[in-house]
């Protein structure tokens, strides 16, 4: 352990180099594509996204790989992790009702003692049974896409149908992203843990395959009772996609800087209560324009009752985020089952997690 002072001068440097590469690296990626490999995006586990996701500074959990990996640190045994997420129109016209987009992650954190911990984690989006359409020249007129003929006179004319000949469906394909990261942290001392991830990407759509590699770096601190700082780097090194197409593009995602804080305190007799804020830079959503400054606000809250059954609420950007937890006790096992409902524009999601250290 060190002292007081010396912990608290290495979180600042960590913090400050963090600062330093985001406005660096942000800058020299300014005009690549903001939105490229989105789906990084989305958030993991349904703890933390029942919290709006304001879990950067929380991370105490398997979950830490995507939101913060400095927080695997803080992870006392090996732990696992499994969701699964219906996006996008998930509960329309009844709750059992699928969304358009299916959402998984499964991770596995190890404990090494004396080096630290490792973590390997794997992300799927995908949209599944899209239908691949064609013409079919239903009139033999030797024409696959013209007007219906209803005159007998070859040529458009006032008497034929105003729409096309239907297509047909002659096949189906799937749009899918994946992700596998890479994770590893370690303990500076017992109020500050540092961690990074190393990132493999794989998109694909109908016949073209996109991939590519990123990095993330983080840092948590704690240096009072209750109180933590988060800080992560994400796409540091500005995390490039190549597609296998002819003119062989490369899309670049932008380093984005996010940082939060978090209180959590323990109720006698009744539970415990968290409370998080995050605020993310450079967010690929906002228009740095409107007066937002680029930046993404999360906030979240987590009650514990009896430390049994757990609820939880918290905003993304004004959008609500709703969820609730159970955990069980099994010997030296914990596991826990929890769920998160997330308002969006274009539809609602529902995630499901099953978790548990051992």
């Amino acid at each position: 352990m060190c002292m007081m002072k010396t912990c608290k001068r290495a979180f600042i440097h960590a913090f400050t180099l963090t600062m330093g590469l985001a406005a660096v690296l942000n800058i020299a990626t300014a005009d690549d594509g903001s939105h490229t490999a989105e789906f990084l995006s989305h958030g993991v586990g349904a703890r933390a996204l029942g919290m709006g996701g304001a879990f950067v500074s929380i991370a105490d959990d398997a979950t830490a790989a995507y939101w913060n990996p400095a927080g695997l640190a803080s992870v006392e045994k090996h732990a696992f992790s499994i969701m699964y997420s219906d996006s996008f129109g998930a509960m329309d016209g009844g709750i059992l009702n699928k969304g358009i987009v299916e959402y998984n992650f499964v991770n596995y954190v190890h404990q090494f003692g004396g080096i630290g911990s490792v973590g390997i984690s794997w992300i799927r989006l995908g949209v599944d049974d899209i239908p691949f359409t064609t013409f079919t020249d239903t009139n033999g007129n030797g024409l696959d896409d013209d007007f219906l003929e209803l005159d007998g006179v070859p040529g458009k004319s006032e008497n034929d149908g105003q729409y096309f000949e239907p297509p047909t469906v002659t096949g189906y394909f799937s749009n899918t992203d994946n992700a596998l990261l890479i994770s590893y942290a370690r303990k500076v001392s017992a109020k500050l843990f540092i961690g990074a991830n190393y990132k493999l990407l794989k998109q694909s759509i109908f016949e073209n395959v996109g991939t590519g590699n990123g990095l993330d770096i983080g840092a948590i601190a704690g240096p009072f009772v209750g109180i933590r700082f988060g800080a992560m780097l994400e796409d540091a090194t500005g995390t490039q996609v190549r597609w296998d197409t002819n003119a062989e593009p490369t899309f670049t995602r932008s380093p984005r800087l996010r940082f939060g804080a978090s209180y959590h305190r323990v109720l006698p007799a009744i539970g415990s209560i968290t409370i998080g804020a995050d605020t993310q830079m450079n967010h690929a959503d906002l228009d740095p324009g409107s007066g937002s400054n680029g930046s993404l606000f999360r906030f979240g809250a987590e009650y514990w009752l009896l430390n049994i059954v757990a609820f939880r609420v918290g905003t993304e950007a004004e959008k609500l985020a709703l969820g609730a937890g159970l955990r069980l006790r099994m010997g030296e096992a914990t596991m826990f089952a929890d769920y998160a409902f997330n308002a969006h524009d274009i539809g609602n999601s529902q995630r499901i997690s099953i978790s548990g250290t051992f």
